[in-house]
């Protein structure tokens, strides 16, 4: 029986990010860091280059192969940290959102206007992350493939939902989210 989420309820599910399994992936922005902060290892080797052919130019007078040599080869090693410094600075995003159970982008999506229903579960695949179960007594199939915050379904029990504009969340049964089964 499909029922409206108070806002009382809505705050319970936002200051519990873990009892919520969401799919988070629609709010993350692709490719979270700038080209130019993976630039900086580069850009810092080209200034330090031209400081010391500006304080020494004595050397590179007296030896001007060591000088380019020297040059390119730590150019070139600068550059080749960018891809590796680039994909650090991009995972780091994903590490920050998993530690917080990604509770910035629950409340990034989650609208004001929530509907709950509860289904019974009544089978599980989990290695395809799919499954039945009998929602406002319809047979329906369910699937949880690219959500996070994740917990086991069991056959035979309850399982709450919420559903809104765009978004689709199971929860957890908890003592803090007991009202969501009543």
């Amino acid at each position: 029986m499909k029922r409206k989420v108070t806002s009382e309820q809505r705050q319970i599910l936002l200051d519990n990010p873990e009892l919520v399994m969401f799919d988070p992936y629609k709010g993350f922005k692709v490719h979270r860091a700038s080209v130019w902060t993976a630039l900086i290892l580069p850009v810092i080797t080209g200034v330090l280059i031209f400081l010391w052919g500006y304080f020494f130019p004595d050397f590179i007078n007296s030896h001007p192969n060591i000088f380019a040599a020297v040059s390119t080869i730590s150019l070139i090693i600068a550059s080749a940290f960018f891809p590796f410094f680039y994909f650090f600075l991009d995972d780091h995003a994903y590490k920050q959102a998993r530690k917080t159970h990604y509770a910035k982008y629950l409340k990034m999506l989650m609208p004001e206007d929530l509907d709950c229903n509860v289904a019974t579960v009544t089978w599980v695949e989990v290695q395809k992350a799919e499954g039945g179960w009998i929602v406002d007594g319809k047979e329906e199939y369910f699937g949880y493939c690219s959500y996070v915050n994740y917990f086991k379904f069991e056959p035979e029990t309850d399982v709450a939902f919420v559903t809104g504009e765009g978004f689709f969340a199971y929860i957890k049964r908890d003592p803090k989210t007991e009202s969501f089964y009543s």
